[in-house]
Order: structure tokens, then sequence, then C-alpha cells
């Protein structure tokens, strides 16, 4: 009569079922591993290109704000003080018909002078339109000697159209200054409309009253 040995049958069934994954489970497993990972990757990749754009839109509000925070302070400072250019000639303390590159130029005050220098509190400044781009200009003096160069910084990019408009005492809107059909009295300046055109934040305009 045979002895059967119940406890090394049992010791053998749970050494069986102990063996581990099945190679079709470990395919199976590897497969739903690697669609979450690019699942994860494709959520990681989405957070980083928001958080791209965010920082390039904010960047590009800043420029906007800033090149708007400039005009005010040019247009909004304009003193009625002609000046003579290099060549000696006298210059309207505004005008847009002196260089055909510039959209305008004109004389402001406000120059900031923290080291109290023996210096005019005036500045002549002149803006330009070109490559898509808004370029202020800044002279060193108002009355200019031969040779004498401006000081150019762009403001703003991506600009499409950049467009002046005057406002003369009989409520006329110019494209130039002085105007064309100023006559024998001299044309009065009350206000100065500009408008950029921007190719991703549309149209800026902004009226600055002379009075």
């Amino acid at each position: 009569m045979q002895t059967v040995n119940h406890s090394s049958r049992i010791k053998t069934g749970r050494a069986n079922s102990q063996q581990g994954f099945t190679l079709l489970e470990l395919l199976i497993a590897s497969i739903i591993f690697a669609i979450m990972a690019l699942m994860a990757y494709g959520g990681l990749d989405n957070v980083i290109r928001n958080s791209q754009s965010s920082k390039q839109a904010l960047k590009r509000l800043q420029e906007i704000q800033q090149t708007v925070s400039v005009l005010n302070r040019d247009l909004t400072q304009i003193i009625r003080r002609d000046i003579r250019d290099e060549y000696g000639n006298r210059q309207d303390y505004l005008t847009t018909a002196n260089n055909i590159d510039n959209l305008v130029e004109f004389t402001r005050g406000g120059r900031v002078n923290p080291a109290n220098l023996l210096r005019s509190s005036l500045l002549r400044v002149a803006y330009r339109f070109e490559e898509e781009k808004l370029i202020r200009l800044q002279w060193p003096q108002l009355d200019r000697a031969p040779g004498m160069e401006a000081k150019q910084t762009v403001l703003l990019e991506e600009i499409e159209e950049v467009k002046l408009r005057f406002l003369d005492q009989r409520a006329e809107w110019q494209e130039q200054w002085p105007p064309l059909n100023a006559g024998v009295i001299p044309a009065e300046l009350l206000a100065i409309e500009i408008r950029l055109q921007l190719k991703d934040w549309g149209e800026i305009r902004r009226l600055y009253s002379m009075k």
C-alpha cells in the first residue's frame, strides 16, 4: 500500500501557481504601458506648448503697452518750438513733410535729466514706419549740426499699417501737417490721431489733444 504525501503535492501546486506571468500577459501589459506613456507625453507636450504660447502672448502684450506708453509720453508733451535743420533751414515744431521717410517729426518737452546736466529739457523726435516696424528717432539737440545722427529705436514689430491724421481749428482732419490748404493764416493744430494696425492684435487707435 502506497503512502501519499499530501504536503508535497500541495507545495508542488503552489510552486506551479507562482511561476509568473505568461508571455501573452507580459505583451498586453507592455502595450498598456506604452499607451499610457504616449498619453502622458501628449499631455505634457500640450502643457509645454500652452506655457510657451502664454509667455509669447505676455511678451507681445508688454511690447504693445510699452509702445503705447512711449507714444503717450511723446505726443502729450509737444511744444511749439521750431528748429533749424542741418542745412540751417527752419522746420516747424511739427511736420510731416520735411522727410519722406518719417511719418511725423516734432519738438517735445519733458526730457529727463536725472544728473542735472546743463542741457535743454526739449527733444526733437520723429517716427518712422518701415519693414513692418515702428521706429522712434531722437536727436541729441534741437538745432542740428551737419552730420548729426538720430538715435533709432524699434518700438514694435509685426505692424501692417500706421496712419496719422491731424485736426485743425476748423474741425477738419488733415492727412499731413502743416496742411496744404492752410492759406495765409497758419493752421492751428487741435489734435493728433494715430492708428496702428497689428497683425495679431488688430487695430490700436489713440487720440491726443494739443490743448
